[in-house]
Protein backbone atom coordinates (compact mmCIF):
# COMPACT_ATOMS: atom_id res chain seq x y z
CA UNK A 1 0.00 0.00 0.00
CA UNK A 2 1.73 3.63 -0.90
CA UNK A 3 1.51 5.92 1.84
CA UNK A 4 0.18 9.46 1.12
CA UNK A 5 3.18 10.86 2.03
CA UNK A 6 5.13 8.92 -0.35
CA UNK A 7 2.83 10.33 -3.40
CA UNK A 8 4.89 12.28 -5.61
CA UNK A 9 3.13 14.44 -8.56
CA UNK A 10 4.07 13.10 -12.22
CA UNK A 11 5.76 15.72 -13.80
CA UNK A 12 6.88 15.87 -17.82
CA UNK A 13 9.42 17.93 -19.39
CA UNK A 14 8.66 19.87 -22.27
CA UNK A 15 10.59 21.21 -25.16
CA UNK A 16 9.87 24.75 -25.58
CA UNK A 17 12.43 27.48 -27.91
CA UNK A 18 13.75 28.63 -24.90
CA UNK A 19 14.51 25.43 -23.69
CA UNK A 20 12.83 22.08 -21.54
CA UNK A 21 10.44 23.44 -18.97
CA UNK A 22 9.21 20.58 -16.43
CA UNK A 23 5.44 20.42 -16.00
CA UNK A 24 3.28 18.89 -13.02
CA UNK A 25 -0.27 17.97 -13.19
CA UNK A 26 -2.60 20.63 -11.27
CA UNK A 27 -3.53 19.59 -8.15
CA UNK A 28 -7.35 20.65 -6.26
CA UNK A 29 -6.31 23.68 -5.14
CA UNK A 30 -4.69 25.10 -7.78
CA UNK A 31 -7.43 24.40 -10.00
CA UNK A 32 -10.18 25.59 -7.79
CA UNK A 33 -7.72 29.18 -7.39
CA UNK A 34 -7.64 29.39 -11.31
CA UNK A 35 -12.05 28.60 -11.48
CA UNK A 36 -12.24 31.26 -8.70
CA UNK A 37 -9.59 34.03 -10.85
CA UNK A 38 -10.86 32.93 -14.26
CA UNK A 39 -14.27 32.37 -14.44
CA UNK A 40 -14.23 32.25 -17.96
CA UNK A 41 -12.71 29.07 -17.38
CA UNK A 42 -15.55 27.24 -15.52
CA UNK A 43 -16.80 26.86 -19.37
CA UNK A 44 -14.72 23.96 -19.48
CA UNK A 45 -16.70 21.90 -16.92
CA UNK A 46 -19.97 22.73 -17.17
CA UNK A 47 -21.92 20.90 -19.67
CA UNK A 48 -24.33 23.62 -20.54
CA UNK A 49 -22.13 26.52 -20.71
CA UNK A 50 -21.31 27.76 -24.34
CA UNK A 51 -17.81 25.66 -26.39
CA UNK A 52 -14.69 27.02 -25.92
CA UNK A 53 -12.44 26.12 -28.30
CA UNK A 54 -8.44 26.32 -27.91
CA UNK A 55 -8.33 29.22 -29.96
CA UNK A 56 -10.64 31.13 -27.82
CA UNK A 57 -8.89 29.81 -24.42
CA UNK A 58 -5.59 31.29 -26.38
CA UNK A 59 -6.91 34.48 -27.59
CA UNK A 60 -9.42 35.52 -24.92
CA UNK A 61 -7.58 34.35 -21.65
CA UNK A 62 -4.06 34.93 -21.74
CA UNK A 63 -3.51 35.37 -18.39
CA UNK A 64 -5.84 32.13 -17.53
CA UNK A 65 -3.23 30.44 -19.43
CA UNK A 66 0.00 31.93 -18.08
CA UNK A 67 -1.28 31.25 -14.69
CA UNK A 68 -1.93 27.42 -16.09
CA UNK A 69 1.13 27.14 -16.72
CA UNK A 70 2.76 28.97 -14.11
CA UNK A 71 1.29 26.73 -11.48
CA UNK A 72 1.98 23.32 -13.42
CA UNK A 73 5.54 24.77 -13.66
CA UNK A 74 5.74 25.44 -9.96
CA UNK A 75 6.46 28.87 -10.36
CA UNK A 76 3.46 31.18 -10.03
CA UNK A 77 4.95 34.69 -9.87
CA UNK A 78 5.91 34.03 -13.37
CA UNK A 79 2.55 33.80 -14.84
CA UNK A 80 2.54 37.51 -15.63
CA UNK A 81 5.15 36.78 -18.36
CA UNK A 82 4.08 33.25 -19.80
CA UNK A 83 1.52 35.08 -22.12
CA UNK A 84 3.88 37.38 -23.76
CA UNK A 85 7.49 34.77 -23.66
CA UNK A 86 5.80 31.78 -25.09
CA UNK A 87 4.70 31.32 -28.38
CA UNK A 88 1.80 29.47 -29.74
CA UNK A 89 3.26 26.59 -30.33
CA UNK A 90 4.90 26.65 -27.14
CA UNK A 91 1.96 27.20 -25.11
CA UNK A 92 0.06 24.34 -26.78
CA UNK A 93 2.68 22.31 -25.88
CA UNK A 94 2.26 23.02 -22.42
CA UNK A 95 -0.99 22.80 -21.80
CA UNK A 96 -1.63 19.77 -23.85
CA UNK A 97 1.20 17.85 -21.45
CA UNK A 98 -0.85 19.73 -18.00
CA UNK A 99 -4.24 18.05 -18.93
CA UNK A 100 -2.53 14.88 -19.55
CA UNK A 101 -0.76 15.41 -16.52
CA UNK A 102 -3.76 16.32 -14.55
CA UNK A 103 -6.80 14.24 -15.81
CA UNK A 104 -4.51 11.15 -16.97
CA UNK A 105 -7.93 9.52 -18.65
CA UNK A 106 -9.14 12.84 -20.36
CA UNK A 107 -11.77 15.18 -19.23
CA UNK A 108 -15.09 13.01 -19.81
CA UNK A 109 -14.11 10.27 -17.50
CA UNK A 110 -13.20 13.18 -14.81
CA UNK A 111 -16.35 15.12 -15.52
CA UNK A 112 -18.28 11.99 -15.25
CA UNK A 113 -16.92 10.91 -11.67
CA UNK A 114 -17.99 14.30 -10.67
CA UNK A 115 -21.59 14.21 -11.72
CA UNK A 116 -21.70 11.06 -9.91
CA UNK A 117 -20.31 12.79 -6.77
CA UNK A 118 -22.86 15.37 -7.06
CA UNK A 119 -25.66 13.12 -7.78
CA UNK A 120 -25.88 14.81 -11.50
CA UNK A 121 -26.01 10.93 -12.89
CA UNK A 122 -23.45 9.02 -14.69
CA UNK A 123 -24.36 6.38 -11.88
CA UNK A 124 -23.15 3.13 -12.07
CA UNK A 125 -25.22 -0.15 -12.09
CA UNK A 126 -27.19 -1.05 -9.08
CA UNK A 127 -26.89 2.90 -7.68
CA UNK A 128 -29.89 4.91 -6.84
CA UNK A 129 -30.40 8.59 -8.34
CA UNK A 130 -29.83 11.06 -5.34
CA UNK A 131 -32.57 13.72 -5.51
CA UNK A 132 -33.37 16.82 -3.30
CA UNK A 133 -37.15 16.14 -3.80
CA UNK A 134 -39.79 14.20 -2.15
CA UNK A 135 -41.92 11.75 -3.16
CA UNK A 136 -45.32 13.07 -4.46
CA UNK A 137 -48.26 11.38 -2.43
CA UNK A 138 -51.26 9.67 -4.75
CA UNK A 139 -54.80 10.84 -4.51
CA UNK A 140 -56.03 7.41 -4.14
CA UNK A 141 -56.27 5.90 -0.82
CA UNK A 142 -55.89 2.02 0.72
CA UNK A 143 -59.34 0.71 0.82
CA UNK A 144 -60.64 1.01 4.67
CA UNK A 145 -58.27 4.04 5.63
CA UNK A 146 -60.15 7.51 6.00
CA UNK A 147 -58.62 10.66 4.41
CA UNK A 148 -56.66 12.84 6.40
CA UNK A 149 -58.62 15.86 5.15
Amino acid sequence: MVSLIDIVPQTKTVRIAAGEIELRGLALRHIADLLVRFPELRKLFVESAPAVDVDTLLVGAPDAVGAIIAHAAGQPDAADTIADALSLDDVADCLIAIRDLTMPNGPGPFMERIARLVGGGGGQSGTVPVTNTLPQRSNSSHQGTASAT
